[in-house]
């Protein structure tokens, strides 16, 4: 989803510094994982990032993880209606066919519904089955760039002519924020996964290994095959097939537009299941009616948190949609939300491992620094987005946040919690 899709919004921030925003929230979340691995290679749950905080920040601030990892991952469920809907729609323009926006937003929510209802292992397979031929597509593109410029390095971008820092910083890391998640999503699953102390850990740092690389690489390579076109990434809404078209290979269009169809189903997929054992973990400590809780028998899955996770995402993208805003600002717009809520859970769980840490008399010099680190870096994208102010309409988007978490804090602490306590033998 990153160079179909996300890159002309990075752009539009850090332009020519696009690439190192990308290294900044790479090397940002790597310390934001090694912190989870304090937490993941000792024990393992569902729904683990807030339990994680739940257990070592106190019931309450848990309780708000939870409600701010719903947020992040219903807002990143609800971009991926408005990216489908754009993929779709490109793909009948070729035909001379139209496509209704909402007719894309039932299907795709009725096909999340199925898929996540059933087991998590055909999720997850399918899921890494709809990646790899996304990202092979697009890296053969990314690659005939490259060739075709050979060795040179591109001036404009190492010297970052004409970047603002603080725009740079700001939503430009944001975004790339927004690229990155997901690579937390394993630790959601420690009651499903296979040598959980063992895999969780490895797929949480090598995602954002792996990732960060082919993001860097995606950057640079579109911000380059662009150069002397006439035109600037941050004008095009389908920047690989502007390229494809430059560089003679209009034959990979097609091809490009099926892969983002399979990696905005496989992005969604990812945050209804992840959402719903959020939900399924919160539930469990009397935080939601107890109904959300339900197990389906033959699956063994939280078919009624699914629900819920799907009719969210769906309902904000239909919100937006009713009040006029265009499927790619959908998925602009939901991303940079949904960014607000992983800076705070990343925050409150490099606060919680040293913790953690301490706790179990098993802590060292060397993992209080990596929590400093991961807090000092957060703080810069955290500060960036009230100030100074973001261009309208995302200037008012943290503002928003903090109501939702002011609300949710309100709600848990003084309403849900005493009646959790009440009940409690």
């Amino acid at each position: 989803m990153t160079p179909v899709l996300v890159a002309p919004y990075t752009f539009a921030s850090a332009g020519n510094g696009s690439w190192l925003a990308y290294v900044f929230g790479g090397v940002m979340l790597l310390f934001v994982a090694l912190n989870l691995n304090q937490f993941a290679k000792r024990s393992s749950s569902a729904g683990s990032m807030y339990g994680y905080a739940a257990s070592n920040l106190g019931s309450t601030a848990g309780a708000v993880a939870g409600w701010t990892l719903i947020w992040a991952y219903v807002f990143v469920g609800a971009s991926q209606f408005g990216a489908m809907s754009l993929f779709i729609q490109n793909i009948a323009r070729t035909a001379g066919l139209g496509v209704p926006t909402l007719l894309v937003f039932a299907v795709l929510a009725a096909g999340l519904w199925i898929v996540a209802y059933r087991d998590i292992q055909l999720s997850t397979i399918l899921m890494l089955a709809l990646e790899t031929i996304s990202v092979i597509i697009i890296s053969t593109i990314l690659g005939i760039i490259l060739v075709r410029h050979g060795p040179h390095v591109d001036s404009a971008q190492l010297h970052l002519q004409g970047v603002q820092l603080n725009a740079l910083a700001g939503l430009g890391v944001a975004t790339a924020i927004f690229s990155f998640v997901g690579f937390e999503c394993a630790t959601a699953f420690g009651e499903e996964a296979r040598q959980p102390l063992i895999t969780i850990p490895r797929a949480v740092v090598g995602s954002v290994i792996i990732a960060g690389i082919f993001f860097v690489i995606s950057l640079y390579a579109e911000t380059l095959g662009l150069r002397g076109s006439g035109t600037t990434l941050d004008k095009l809404s389908a920047p690989l097939w502007t390229l494809a078209d430059l560089y003679h290979v209009g034959y990979f269009k097609i091809p490009i537009a099926i892969g983002a169809i399979f990696s905005s189903f496989s992005v969604a997929l990812a945050c209804v299941t992840t959402c719903a054992r959020i939900i399924l973990a919160m539930t469990r400590k009397d935080l939601f009616p107890s109904g959300a809780a339900a197990i389906q028998p033959r699956f063994a899955t939280p078919y009624v948190a699914v629900a819920i996770s799907v009719t969210a995402m769906v309902v904000i993208a239909l919100a937006m949609f009713a009040a006029g805003v265009s499927p790619i600002n959908i998925f602009n717009y939901s991303g940079t939300l949904s960014a607000f809520g992983f800076i705070l859970i990343y925050a409150l769980i490099a606060i919680a491992a040293p913790r953690y840490l301490r706790r179990i008399g098993d802590h060292r010099v060397v993992d209080y620094a990596i929590a400093a680190l991961a807090l000092i870096f957060l703080f810069v994208p955290a500060v960036t987005l009230f100030y100074p102010p973001p261009p309208p309409p995302t200037n008012v988007f943290a503002y928003i946040f903090v109501v939702y978490i002011l609300a949710g804090w309100i709600w848990f602490a003084f309403v849900r919690q005493p009646a959790a306590r009440t009940r409690t033998p």
